[in-house]
């Protein structure tokens, strides 16, 4: 399929419903899969959907790790955006670019351009100011007249708090109740990286659980973001804002043993920042258990 960027709309909106920030690096994949996962289960997403849309991305974003980068990895974003009209994706680098003939030759292999023109309702590619590739692709809202997926409400204006973090995975989701099933994949994922055991790896069920059950009723606004690093067996996640007080609500009121919620439980530290008429979430789980040999 032929593009004519003439033809092609301009994004329809600056305020994604998600958008996730991460390092080109080879598990970026699976990162990005499991972001799509998530949303797709959250929306009720037709499976063909699903598949197009993994397929498609993940070849915008193995094209960032093997060639935007010739000397290492560097940023990635992935921004969507779930309207009546279809599921607008954006993948960005700040790389060296797709070279200029690949916009128009399909003919031209290796960087899955011709793939995600194949699946893709529309494409773009295109330079980025100040450099960098934007490949940006609009998926099928419907097929013979019934939805492929349950739009979620309207996303809330980027209110900036993405770019105040920094992790492995840093993500901004709105409206929060599309928290749930993203933070638990990356989480999951990243702990799994971080050689988490299969005991301290299902309490990261839990935690997430109970962190996205926190933010439905104490999120600040109508958007929240998130930070996941990982390593070492350690994973760290940072998630607001939150309205102020809101923290007090993760402890029970007793005191008692059995009041304390997972959070508490689990957690190896759990924090509750105050900055700028807000709250942020620091949660740190460490996996302790000794591997056989001592590693």
């Amino acid at each position: 399929m032929s593009v004519d960027s003439a033809k092609v709309p301009r994004r329809a909106s600056e305020a994604p419903t998600l958008s996730l920030a991460l390092e080109s690096r080879p598990e970026t994949l699976t990162l990005v899969r499991g972001m799509l996962g998530g949303m797709a289960e959250l929306l009720s997403m037709d499976p063909e959907l699903l598949d197009d849309l993994k397929t498609a991305v993940s070849e915008a974003c193995n094209n960032v790790v093997l060639h935007a980068y010739p000397d290492g990895a560097g940023p990635l974003t992935v921004s969507l955006n779930a309207t009546d009209a279809g599921i607008e994706v954006v993948v960005r680098d700040q790389g060296v670019g797709i070279p200029r003939e690949a916009s128009s030759d399909d003919r031209i292999q290796g960087v899955g351009l011709p793939v995600i023109r194949a699946l893709a309702d529309q494409a773009e590619f295109r330079a980025c100011p100040g450099g960098g590739t934007e490949v940006w692709m609009v998926f099928p809202g419907q097929r013979g007249g019934e939805p492929l997926y349950e739009r979620p409400a309207a996303p809330a204006p980027d209110d900036g708090w993405r770019e105040q973090l920094s992790g492995d995975a840093v993500v901004s989701v709105s409206p929060v109740e599309l928290l749930s099933g993203v933070l638990g994949r990356l989480s999951r994922a990243l702990a799994a990286n971080a050689r988490f055991s299969l005991d301290r790896f299902s309490d990261v069920y839990l935690v997430t659980d109970a962190i996205a059950a926190h933010s439905t009723a104490a999120a600040s606004g109508p958007r929240i973001a998130f930070a996941i690093s990982a390593g070492g067996r350690r994973l760290e996640l940072t998630v607001g804002p939150f309205r102020l007080g809101s923290g007090r609500e993760l402890r029970g009121s007793t005191g008692a043993e059995d009041a304390r919620s997972p959070l508490e439980l689990l957690s190896d530290e759990l924090k509750v920042e105050q900055a700028d008429g807000i709250e942020l979430l620091r949660v740190l789980m460490v996996d302790h258990r000794r591997w056989p040999g001592g590693g």
